[in-house]
């Protein structure tokens, strides 16, 4: 087997692959050696991500492909062919997941809750379950989860949030459990604030509204939110995260959730 993080000769999925966390770590994962298929619904932004992450680099590392993880049939599907890409596959990541409008429970609607819970919770129980015949069970096999500090942390106008990665936190327990005995891994990072393309353009339109530099606003959120390191994460190290999960160096970790927040301490309010 690979070791030293080294994930050479190996073949990774991840969902949610064109943009934001899920293109970080299909970066991450490439960088240290893996063959990467990444996954979205949208084929132009699927391609266009392969694009980005193979420049300067052999194209034939990265196989973008077009998946659903609403429909139970096309997740099906994309697992067959990312396992007949190379005759193997090692390493899972779920990421896909909505964007939720901040809200109160009280004034969330039903559609909405019911929407997220099967994009993400749903969405990682079907990529996972259709994973697992064809993931390796030589000690390479290993899923990854992104969950997110809502399941932790009680942050306001967070709960639809919160509760869907409450739920993951609960699938990653149990289906660590279900799949220790075919030597497969399963595992969930947790990230905080993170420098995504979303979030740097969400706090420039903060920053212009409040008479403030995005810096300043994301430094104000940093210290609202009692983040210990004083700052957000690059979305390199959020993907350092995965790949550990997903190497050689975590041969040893299962069941687990690994909180990469910079120590992420808010009080509830």
């Amino acid at each position: 087997m690979a070791a030293g993080g080294n994930l050479e000769g190996r073949t990774a999925f991840v969902t949610g692959g064109s943009r934001g966390l899920g293109f970080a770590i299909a970066q991450a994962l490439l960088e240290r050696g893996a063959k990467v298929a990444i996954a979205a619904r949208d084929e132009a932004a699927v391609k266009a991500a392969a694009g980005r992450l193979t420049a300067g680099s052999d194209a034939r590392n990265v196989l973008p492909v077009v998946a659903d993880v609403t429909d139970a049939d096309s997740v099906d599907s994309v697992l067959a062919e990312v396992h007949a890409w190379h005759g193997a596959l090692d390493v899972v990541v779920n990421n896909a997941g909505p964007q939720l409008t901040p809200a109160p429970l009280d004034k969330v609607e039903d559609e909405t809750v019911a929407s997220a819970f099967d994009t993400k919770l749903i969405g990682y129980l079907r990529v996972s379950r259709a994973a697992l015949p064809f993931l390796s069970r030589t000690g390479s096999g290993s899923i990854v989860n992104v969950v997110g500090a809502t399941a932790h942390l009680l942050i306001p106008n967070a709960g639809a949030t919160g509760i869907v990665n409450a739920g993951v936190v609960a699938l990653t327990s149990y289906l660590a459990a279900e799949a220790a005995p075919a030597n497969i891994r399963v595992n969930a990072i947790s990230p905080g604030m993170t420098k995504t393309e979303g979030w740097l353009t969400r706090t420039e339109a903060m920053g212009r509204q409040q008479g403030k530099t995005p810096e300043e606003v994301r430094a104000g959120m940093a210290q609202a939110l009692g983040i210990r390191l004083d700052r957000w994460a690059e979305p390199a190290e959020i993907g350092a995260a995965a790949a550990f999960l997903a190497s050689d160096d975590a041969s040893y970790v299962t069941g687990q959730v690994l909180r990469v927040d910079g120590g992420m301490t808010k009080p509830v309010a």
